[in-house]
């Protein structure tokens, strides 16, 4: 395990050079132990019945300098249970408390299974002195129509993460396949989440995914879902209020600079209209 002080530094690299707002030493730790968590996966026989994606997936294997996140959202392409999921997990954490002397494990909620996920806490003990236990939310997908294949990619990390070993690979959505995701979600109506707003912004605004070229990927998705690509615009005109509102509380505390709301919504909402959506 890192001590506490690398992640100090991390905390004042990352201002010295991106400016805005200090990351706090809290969200580094979490960034740290799932840093961990991935590459321990990639010793697991579980590594191959799981697939790596949302805004996590972005910063751990393709965007260093992406937003922290929060939690862990895979999904399963193997029929297997909740039970096979903790017993899959176990030499994962066996292999962080031998390597790095980390403890984690899943707490003592279990496993809440829904309609089409699987959603448990990981506890951990990091770096950081803690009067509280420290969870991290992991959700995995069930049932989901992909439509790429997922690829491999090598893990991100900090130089400040020293311990972390070099070399391991995660299995992960492609760009394309995380862009339609987002879409997805922002044209749902039972989700509320700004960081799919943030998400899908990042990548149409750099130049990684078109929407206009996603739009068969999108109906095949849409479809497998029981939905119709004609909700997608209307849905996300109504969440615009409810997005904006927690658009500073949601994220601020993720990055150094979060870019302004509106802004982002008016492009999202053009590359929309471009589609056709």
């Amino acid at each position: 395990m890192i001590p506490q002080k690398n992640l100090l530094m991390l905390a004042n690299r990352l201002l010295r050079e991106g400016g805005g707002k200090r990351i706090q030493e809290q969200v580094l730790e979490r960034d740290y132990c799932i840093s961990w968590i991935l590459a321990g996966l990639d010793k697991a026989d579980i590594k191959d019945k799981i697939v790596f994606k949302g805004g996590t997936a972005l910063k751990k294997c393709y965007f260093i300098d992406y937003r922290f996140s929060e939690d862990l959202d895979f999904t399963l392409n193997a029929e297997i249970g909740p039970e096979d999921i903790i017993a899959g997990l176990n030499p994962v954490f066996d292999f962080v408390k031998k390597s790095a002397n980390i403890t984690m494990g899943i707490s003592g909620k279990g496993v809440d299974t829904h309609i089409n996920s699987h959603t448990f806490y990981l506890s951990y003990a990091g770096p950081l002195p803690a009067s509280s236990t420290r969870e991290l939310k992991v959700d995995i997908t069930i049932e989901e129509k992909l439509v790429e294949a997922p690829v491999v990619k090598p893990l991100l990390s900090y130089r400040e993460y020293s311990d972390v070993p070099e070399g391991a690979g995660v299995r992960v959505y492609s760009l394309n396949e995380i862009a339609v995701e987002k879409i997805a979600a922002l044209s749902d109506k039972a989700r509320n989440e700004a960081r799919d707003l943030y998400d899908l912004w990042y990548l149409l605004e750099n130049g990684l995914v078109k929407i206009t070229g996603l739009t068969g990927a999108l109906a095949e998705k849409l479809e497998f879902r029981g939905r119709k690509p004609g909700d997608i615009n209307r849905e996300f005109v109504n969440k615009e209020a409810r997005l904006e509102k927690l658009w500073s509380g949601r994220l601020s505390h993720q990055m150094e600079k979060l870019p302004g709301f509106d802004s982002v919504y008016r492009l999202v909402k053009k590359e929309f209209r471009k589609a056709g959506l």
